[in-house]
C-alpha cells in the first residue's frame, strides 16, 4: 500500500482495528479448527463472517475476495497474523512424499513455461510434506518443450502439445486432462505458486469423507510474499517469523479447490470455453454448490512472488471478464447440462 494511503487510513485503523486484531491474535491457538474468536475471525470492519455449529472455520458473508485493510496500513499486524496462523497450521517442505501408499488425494497442476518453475517446485515440495494422507502430484504441462527433468519426482507428468492457433494457456483443458489421470478419490485443482499447510490433505479428507461434502474450499487467508521474502523462503527452506506479507487476501475462489471424483464428473468438469486466465475458477466454484460445497475456511496458504501475468490486465482481462459474465447469465444447472452433453458428444 502506498505511504500516502497508509497515512490516510491510519487513524481509522488505530481506533477501530488495532485492538480487535491484537485480541484475535492473542487468543489464537486455543481451539484451532473450532476457534472462531482467534485469527480466523478477522475481516474488514465492513465485512462479517459466519460460523455453523459442528463445522470448523468461518464462511465469508460476501461474494468476491477482498484484501485485509488494517495490515496494509500497519504491516506488523500482517506479520503477526501470518506468524500465529503458520504456528497453528505449519507449512513444511519435503523432497519425497511422506506417505507412500496408494493415493487418496490427487493434486492437479496446469503449467506452462520455465518462468514459474521455482514456484511450482516449492509448491510440490509442500505437498510432499503432507501428513498422514497419501497424495499424488499430477502436472499437465503445456510448455513448448517438456519440463519433466526440472521437476521433483515422483509425480504423474503429462506433456500436452497444443495445436496451432491454440490459446497461450488453456488451464481448464489441462485440469480436465489431469482429472482423468488422477487416481485419488479426492481431486485438488491447485495453483503452482501457493504453498499448503502440512495437514491440508488431512482436513480435506475430513470434510469430504467424514462430513460428506462433495467439494471443499478450506482456505481462510492467502499471504502474498514479495520477491525478497520468496527468496528468503527458498534460501531457508521455511518461513521465518519475521516475514511480512505484502497483502493478505480472503474469500478467493481460485488457487485451490477440492472435489470428490464422482462430484467432479456430475457437474461436468471444468468449462474449456475459458482460455488464459479469468473467471474459470469462479464459474467452477459456483457449480460446486450443486454437490454440497463446504466454504468454511480456517487454513492459511502462502503465495510465492512472480511477475504479474500480462493477460490479467488490459484488453485480455476485459475480454475474460465479459466472457465470464455471459457464462454466469446462464443458470447453473443449464451450464452443467451443456457441459455433460459436450462430454458425451
Amino acid at each position: 500500500m502506498p505511504a500516502s494511503k497508509r497515512l490516510v487510513g491510519l487513524p481509522g485503523v488505530l481506533v477501530r482495528d488495532l485492538a480487535r486484531y491484537r485480541r484475535a491474535i492473542a487468543s489464537s491457538g486455543r481451539g484451532r479448527r473450532s476457534d472462531r474468536s482467534g485469527w480466523i475471525s478477522l475481516c474488514n470492519r465492513i465485512e462479517s463472517v459466519l460460523g455453523e455449529e459442528g463445522v470448523p472455520g468461518v464462511r465469508c458473508d460476501w461474494t468476491w475476495g477482498s484484501e485485509l485493510h488494517a495490515p496494509g496500513v500497519l504491516p506488523f499486524l500482517g506479520r503477526e497474523l501470518m506468524r500465529v496462523s503458520l504456528q497453528e497450521w505449519p507449512i513444511a517442505f519435503a523432497d519425497a512424499p511422506r506417505v507412500r501408499d496408494a493415493a487418496k488425494v490427487s493434486f492437479v497442476f496446469a503449467h506452462a513455461g520455465k518462468e514459474r518453475l521455482p514456484q511450482l517446485r516449492r509448491t510440490i515440495r509442500s505437498i510432499y510434506a503432507q501428513s498422514d494422507v497419501p497424495c499424488e502430484v499430477i502436472v499437465v504441462d503445456q510448455s513448448p518443450v517438456p519440463l519433466l527433468s526440472s521437476l521433483p519426482i515422483p509425480l504423474v507428468y503429462r506433456h500436452v502439445a497444443k495445436p496451432a492457433g491454440a490459446p497461450e494457456f488453456h488451464k481448464t483443458w489441462a485440469y480436465n486432462i489431469g482429472a482423468r489421470l488422477a487416481r485419488g478419490s479426492i481431486i485438488v485443482f491447485h495453483d503452482g505458486d501457493v504453498c499448503v499447510p502440512t495437514d491440508y490433505a488431512k482436513e480435506l479428507v475430513d470434510a469430504i469423507d467424514r462430513r460428506g461434502c462433495g467439494a471443499a474450499s478450506l482456505q481462510r487467508f492467502l499471504y502474498y510474499l514479495d520477491a525478497r521474502s520468496s527468496a528468503a523462503v527458498e534460501c531457508s527452506d521455511g518461513f521465518r517469523a519475521s516475514l511480512t506479507p505484502t497483502m493478505i487476501f480472503q474469500n478467493w475462489k481460485g488457487g485451490t479447490i477440492a472435489i470428490r471424483r464422482e462430484a467432479f464428473a456430475a457437474i461436468g468438469g471444468f468449462d474449456e470455453g475459458f482460455v488464459n486466465w479469468g473467471g474459470e475458477d469462479a464459474e467452477f466454484y459456483d457449480r460446486c454448490a450443486e454437490v454440497g460445497h463446504c466454504r468454511h475456511g480456517y487454513l492459511p496458504f502462502v503465495h510465492l512472488w512472480h511477475p504479474p501475468q500480462p493477460s490479467k490486465f488490459g484488453p485480455q482481462r476485459d475480454e475474460n471478464i465479459d466472457f465470464f459474465q455471459r457464462r454466469m447469465e446462464i443458470p447453473r444447472q443449464e451450464r452443467i447440462r451443456r457441459l455433460l452433453e459436450a462430454a458425451q458428444a
